[in-house]
């Protein structure tokens, strides 16, 4: 089984691929990219020559290029392999040792130790074999198998690498140094997948094009900094944990894949540590594009690790061991797997009680200053992540919502303990690079959730009637309609193959403004279509239309808000009075109006009925959300305005950074001081709903207070 791990502490590694099928290169014809071909040989006693390659500083960045292919992990890692052998046996040779040539076949001397399975809390968990000694695992078909070991010495541990080769966390002898990747081997009959933590690892699994070396992920070391000779090597095995009946406990499923509770053991440990996981598999029968999707999702998971808000990865791969998956879903699920911490649930099964009744928030049992308290709890940690997602790892995550968003509830036992909140699912993803293709937006454009997405996720595509004029830039179009076409976004006909980007829309002209002239004949009345660019804008959107659902208590409708806004979306005018403060201001000002009782003859109509086209701004129990939240909504919603946390087609934004800083004043604004309440807070205890007699109280105070809130302007109004 080829599989990958993510050493701890990494901040980014290259992922695995699928498995590799074909003949495989010998060493000596070993293709002129592959800087296995470069090493030179020597034993691992003779110092370096003073003409060996300088070290390159792990801090420079180097990213793998375009586009993802997981068949090319394997082909590589056995390229690595082989010219381990191929060095190893030069270094024999040079030593007068009897094992001279191409290293020998696979062993059939594996050993087949293993203990049986234990009953714990009425699961069972496969137990891995023990490795007291210098047993090897037989490696796949085509491999170059184990390599003997010299006399009067003991075999490696499993997991560390060949005797001979470099040592881990310094690069191969005569090659660049590479980043520090898991090195498996695959446990034979016993149903699990064991780890290695091995600074030496297969090269990049994206398919490298150009010629040369290919580049790989480094460690996000200092400058200067470089990488110990000396090295331990630790194992890690994952199994599925079982119930009574021997069946796999599954806790979740989506639309190409399903969570299954599992177990990682640590082989080394004194105490036999063991903790709960969550495995992820590939469900069989999806197709090709949510096939690409999943192996995306596991390396973008790879890339963005190093945040505490972003779910844990523990190990990725694929292989073929029919153990592994149990019995009872083996003609459900692929061999394709990714290892994620346990979480206790998502936000969405929090807000709606579907997991535990008994642990649903009632964030309309509490009062509007103790909700917000309580959503930020919530949204600082998921606006950080993303933070550092765009600013940090250029990747956007496009598909934020609640479902998305895992917690952990503090221990009701602990005083200290605190909330656990996690970004998760990558799957719709995008790297901003422009040497690296991971994203899925050339397919069938980016999906999402309706209530949660971006409005250039909802219509991805649009269609246009336009002239285009061979070696002319500009192209004219034919649409009344108000049509957000900005920079960054894609023009092309239908059924052709080449895509222009846009620089600018001239909407007064009705003129689109291409990157480049126009290199196909000139034709009229054609059929052309804008796909729109998905990115950082896209997040900010999201985010504030998940603040907006809290913050109603999980009871309003994003879209309905986002609706209302887009009236004001449209305007363009350039002065004063189109900005998002000015135009929340004038709103609450009409709504401040509408409350006040009307008793100027005629029927009087109650001020919620009055209130009626202004809903968007009310919350679950019907009273007015405070503007200061409102507005950070609008600024995260609205994305065309000068005080907009971002513009829409702008894909570099840093606005995230200005929405973290708005959530966290808002602290400030309740009288509260940012420093004073730790985030994340252990606060977040049952809150029973309120009966009817109490809902009933509080909408007649709340009328009280308009009444009283009229009189007040009316007798300032006088004055």
């Amino acid at each position: 089984m080829s599989q990958r791990n993510v050493p701890a502490g990494a901040g980014s590694a290259a992922s695995g691929g699928g498995a590799h099928s074909g003949a495989q290169p010998s060493p000596e014809q070993a293709p002129p990219n592959d800087p296995a071909a470069a090493r030179p040989s020597s034993t691992p006693s003779e110092p370096q020559a003073a003409s060996s390659p300088k070290r390159v500083p792990f801090s420079r960045p180097i990213t793998p290029t375009t586009p993802f292919s997981p068949q090319n992990a394997v082909h590589a890692a056995l390229l690595q392999a082989q010219a381990h052998a191929q060095q190893r046996a030069q270094q024999q040779g040079q030593q007068g040792s009897p094992q001279q040539g191409s290293p020998q076949g696979p062993s059939q001397q594996a050993q087949q130790q293993g203990q049986q399975a234990q009953q714990a809390g009425g699961y069972t968990a496969a137990r891995p074999p023990n490795h007291g000694g210098a047993a090897y695992a037989a490696p796949p078909a085509g491999s170059p198998g184990p390599l003997p070991v010299l006399p009067g010495t003991h075999g490696p541990p499993m997991g560390s690498p060949p005797m001979g080769s470099p040592p881990m966390g310094s690069p191969p002898m005569g090659s660049p140094p590479m980043v520090a990747t898991p090195h498996s081997m695959q446990a034979q009959g016993q149903g699990q997948v064991q780890t290695h933590y091995n600074a030496h690892a297969a090269q990049s699994v994206l398919h490298h094009p150009t010629p040369g070396p290919p580049p790989v992920l480094r460690a996000d070391n200092p400058q200067g900094y470089r990488v110990a000779s000396a090295h331990v090597v630790r194992s890690r095995s994952y199994s599925f944990l079982l119930d009574p009946r021997g069946n796999p406990i599954e806790i979740g499923s989506g639309r190409f894949g399903k969570a299954y509770l599992g177990e990682e053991r640590w082989l080394e440990s004194k105490t036999d540590f063991r903790r709960t996981v969550v495995i992820k598999v590939l469900q069989k029968g999806v197709g090709d594009e949510d096939v690409m999707r999943f192996q995306m999702e596991k390396e973008l998971l790879e890339r963005v690790q190093g945040h505490p808000n972003v779910v844990k990865l523990f190990s990725s791969g694929e292989g073929e061991d029919p153990e592994f998956i149990p019995g009872s879903i083996r003609d459900k699920v692929e061999a394709e797997f990714v290892i994620l911490e346990k979480m206790q649930m998502s936000l969405e099964e929090r807000l709606k009680g579907s997991r535990t009744k008994g642990e649903k928030d009632e964030l309309l049992g509490v009062g509007m200053q103790e909700r917000i308290f309580r959503v930020l709890d919530y949204m600082i940690p998921i606006a950080s992540a993303v933070e550092f997602a765009h600013l940090v790892k250029n990747i956007s995550h496009r598909d934020i919502k609640p479902a998305n968003v895992l917690i952990a509830l503090p221990d009701a036992t602990l005083r200290g303990s605190a909330l656990e909140v996690r970004l998760a699912d990558f799957n719709v993803a995008k790297v901003l690079d422009d040497d690296v293709s991971l994203q899925m937006t050339q397919m069938k454009g980016v999906p999402g959730t309706l209530f949660f997405q971006s409005p250039e996720q909802e219509t991805n595509v649009i269609e246009l009637l336009v002239n285009v004029q061979q070696g002319s830039p500009e192209v004219e179009y034919f649409e009344d309609f108000y049509i957000q076409i900005a920079k960054n976004d894609a023009f092309a006909l239908f059924n052709r193959g080449e895509q222009y980007p846009i620089l600018h829309a001239d909407r007064a002209r009705k003129k689109l403004v291409l990157g480049r002239p126009w290199r196909e004949g000139s034709e009229a009345n054609v059929r052309a279509k804008i796909q729109k660019s998905v990115g950082r804008p896209a997040d900010i959107y999201s985010l504030g239309a998940m603040l907006y659902y809290l913050i109603s208590g999980a009871y309003a409708n994003p879209k309905t808000l986002y609706d209302n806004f887009h009236k004001f979306i449209e305007y363009e005018r350039a002065d004063e009075s189109n900005t998002i403060e000015a135009y929340l201001e004038h709103e609450y000002s009409v709504i401040n109006s509408l409350r006040a009782p009307k008793n100027e003859g005629g029927v009087q109509v109650a001020p919620a009925d009055r209130f009626f086209s202004y809903k968007h701004y009310l919350d679950g129990n019907g009273e007015l959300i405070d503007p200061h939240v409102m507005k950070i909504v609008a600024k995260c919603m609205i994305r065309n305005k000068p005080d907009s946390y971002c513009q829409a087609h702008d894909v570099e934004t840093r606005g995230v950074s200005d929405l973290v800083q708005g959530l966290i004043d808002l602290y400030t604004v309740f009288g509260v001081h940012p420093s004073a309440r730790p985030q994340n807070l252990a606060r977040m205890g049952r809150v029973r709903g309120k009966g009817i007699f109490v809902r009933t109280l509080d909408r007649f105070g709340n009328r009280l207070r308009w009444m009283w809130l009229a009189f007040l302007a009316v007798f300032r109004k006088r004055k």
